[in-house]
């Protein structure tokens, strides 16, 4: 059987020798992007791009990702950069990886739904319940922090 691939649903360049540009989207996989000006390291992007796409059901259960070498190449980023970055997503339970037949999406939009439900839970126990915002106030936290990531 031969495995599903994700469709491109989103553009992407990859970076020229001339002018290159701060955020690189890998041609395979379009969704998957570093941007180098960022402060966070580009296999933790990549691990946050990956879960973002299935979240928002750009990859689905069962897509190949590229193989690392690939990756790495489109992205211009070392082989062990793309690999940690694949290890950390199959630690979590996102991916998992199948020998030669490469690595492939396990999580699901819906559990990415479902795990989000459960963190909002636990921040609502937190910041209402132990240290007493009001439910208005804590969304207000929420909104900060979101604005505050980019």
């Amino acid at each position: 059987m031969t495995p599903r691939t994700p469709a491109h649903r989103e553009g992407g360049e990859a970076a020229t020798a001339a002018s290159p540009p701060s955020r690189v989207a890998a041609p395979s996989l379009p969704c998957l992007s570093v941007d180098r000006s960022a402060p966070d390291p580009a296999s933790a992007q990549l691990v946050d791009a990956v879960v973002d796409a299935v979240a928002r059901g750009l990859l689905a259960r069962g897509d190949r990702l590229p193989p690392v070498r690939t990756l790495a190449g489109e992205l211009g980023l070392a082989p062990g950069t793309a690999a940690k970055a694949y290890k950390e997503l199959e630690a979590r339970g996102a991916v998992e990886t199948r020998g030669r037949a490469g690595t492939f999406v396990t999580a699901s939009a819906e559990g990415c739904r479902e795990e989000a439900r459960q963190a909002a839970r636990r921040f609502v126990d937190e910041v209402v319940g132990r240290l007493g915002f009001t439910p208005a106030d804590a969304v207000e936290q929420v909104r900060l922090a979101a604005a505050a990531r980019g």
